[in-house]
C-alpha cells in the first residue's frame, strides 16, 4: 500500500447582497457565530474549484514543513497561519514555484476561520462591494504574515479560476479557501 500526505486545497467565490458584512459582524458581535457563518454560507456561488498549494522554499508546502522541525531547529521565521486572501486580475496559469498573484487587486483579512471535519482549514476572506471594483477576476491566493499592503507575505496557494467572477455593483464578496490534509 502507497502512504503518504495529500494536501489539497479548494477555492469559493461567493457574491451576497451589498451590506452582508454589516449583518456579518453584528451577528458576530452578539455571539451569533454559526448564524453569522450561515449568512456567508447561503451567498450565491460564482465559482468553485481546485487550487494549487504553492511550492518552494519558504512558500506552501515549504512553511508546514519548516514548522514541522521548528522544535528541533529552535526557531520558526513566520506567524502562524494565513492571515491574508487576495483576489486580482491576472490570467496566468498558477505554477509551484509562485511567489505572488500575477496582478492583484485588493486584499482582506481573514474574516472567519475553523477547522473543518479534522482534516481541513476553512479560510473566509469578506471583500464589500465599495471596495471591490465591478470588473472581470481571475485569480486568487492567500498569504502568510505580512500586511495590509498586497503582495506582503508569504504566499500559501494560487488559483486561476475555470470561470472568471465577474463582480456587479451592489454585491459583496466572499473568497473561501479551504486547505485539506488526506493519507493516501
Amino acid at each position: 500500500m502507497k502512504e503518504g500526505l495529500k494536501v489539497s486545497g479548494k477555492i469559493t467565490i461567493r457574491s451576497h447582497p451589498a451590506g452582508t458584512l454589516h449583518l456579518y459582524q453584528s451577528l458576530v458581535d452578539l455571539g451569533k457565530v454559526a448564524l453569522a457563518r450561515e449568512l456567508l454560507a447561503d451567498g450565491e456561488v460564482e465559482v468553485e474549484q481546485e487550487n494549487l498549494i504553492v511550492d518552494s522554499s519558504n512558500y506552501g508546502i515549504d512553511i508546514l514543513v519548516q514548522y514541522l522541525i521548528s522544535a528541533f531547529i529552535g526557531s520558526f521565521n513566520f506567524p502562524l497561519g494565513i492571515a491574508w486572501g487576495e483576489i486580482g486580475t491576472g490570467s496566468t496559469t498558477p505554477s509551484a514555484g509562485d511567489t505572488g498573484l500575477t496582478s492583484p487587486t485588493n486584499r482582506a483579512a481573514v474574516s472567519y476561520a475553523a477547522d473543518f471535519g479534522l482534516n481541513t482549514a476553512q479560510l473566509q476572506f469578506f471583500f464589500p462591494d465599495a471596495v471591490l471594483a465591478n470588473e472581470t477576476y481571475y485569480e486568487c491566493g492567500s498569504f502568510i504574515g505580512g500586511d495590509a499592503t498586497i503582495g506582503t507575505g508569504n504566499m500559501f496557494n494560487h488559483a486561476l479560476f475555470a470561470t472568471p467572477y465577474s463582480k456587479s455593483s451592489g454585491s459583496d464578496t466572499t473568497l473561501e479557501i479551504d486547505i485539506s490534509f488526506a493519507n493516501s
